[in-house]
C-alpha cells in the first residue's frame, strides 16, 4: 500500500482497513514522529484511523479520506505549534462533534495527554519509548495495541516527570521499555523498576 507521499500513503492505509462511519479518526503531523507513534496505540485501540496532516494544511487526500469516513469525531495530536488552529477549524467540518485536541508543551507530554484520554488505570501494559528518535516506537506502537495499553516518550537519560505521574495513575500490570541502553539508558531502567503500586 503506498501514494505518491505520506498523506496519500497513510489515507490508503485507512481505506484499506476502516469503514465507513468510524467512531474516531486521529490527525497528526505528518512533519514530525511523535505525536503519531503515542497516539497510535489510542487510535487502535477505539477502532479508528490515524491520518496525517501539514501544520498549516491539510491535503486533499487526508480530506478525502475523512469524507468518506464520516468520522463520529475527530482527535488532532500535538500543539498549534505542530498542527494549527487552521487545520483543526477545517477538519471541524468533516464530523459533527468539536474537534479535540491533545497536545502537551512537549513530546513528552502529549503522549501523557494521549494516554490519560484513552487509558484507564490498570491497564495491562505500558510500552515506553526514546522520544528523540523513532523506530523503536514505531516498531512497539502496534504491540502496544493489541496489548490494549499505551506508548509513553522518555528522554533517552531520565523520565520526564509527567511520564512519571503517569505511569503511576495507570499502574500498569508491566512496563515493556523499547530498545538497547544507547537508546533508552540504565538510569531510566532503574526509574522505571523502582516504580511501586498497590
Amino acid at each position: 500500500i503506498g501514494g505518491k507521499n505520506r498523506y496519500e500513503t497513510a489515507a490508503l492505509i485507512s481505506r484499506a482497513n476502516f469503514q465507513r462511519t468510524v467512531p474516531v479518526a486521529y490527525v497528526a503531523s505528518g512533519y514530525d514522529f511523535p505525536d503519531a507513534l503515542a497516539g497510535a496505540p489510542a487510535a487502535g485501540r477505539q477502532d479508528g484511523p490515524m491520518l496525517l496532516t501539514e501544520p498549516g494544511r491539510v491535503p486533499e487526500a487526508t480530506l478525502d479520506e475523512l469524507r468518506r469516513l464520516q468520522p463520529q469525531r475527530i482527535v488532532v495530536l500535538g500543539a498549534q505549534g505542530t498542527v494549527s488552529d487552521t487545520v483543526a477549524r477545517t477538519l471541524g467540518g468533516l464530523t459533527t462533534a468539536p474537534v479535540t485536541r491533545l497536545g502537551g508543551k512537549n513530546r513528552y507530554e502529549t503522549s501523557v495527554t494521549v494516554s490519560a484520554d484513552v487509558f484507564d488505570p490498570g491497564s495491562p501494559t505500558a510500552y515506553i519509548a526514546s522520544g528523540h528518535d523513532f523506530p523503536d516506537a514505531l516498531s512497539g506502537a502496534p504491540a502496544s495495541a493489541a496489548q490494549g495499553g499505551p506508548l509513553l516518550l522518555t528522554e533517552p537519560t531520565v523520565v520526564p516527570d509527567s511520564v512519571l505521574a503517569e505511569l503511576r495513575r495507570l499502574r500498569p500490570g508491566q512496563i515493556v521499555v523499547l530498545g538497547g541502553s544507547g537508546t533508552v539508558s540504565q538510569r531510566v531502567l532503574e526509574q522505571l523498576q523502582s516504580l511501586r503500586w498497590q
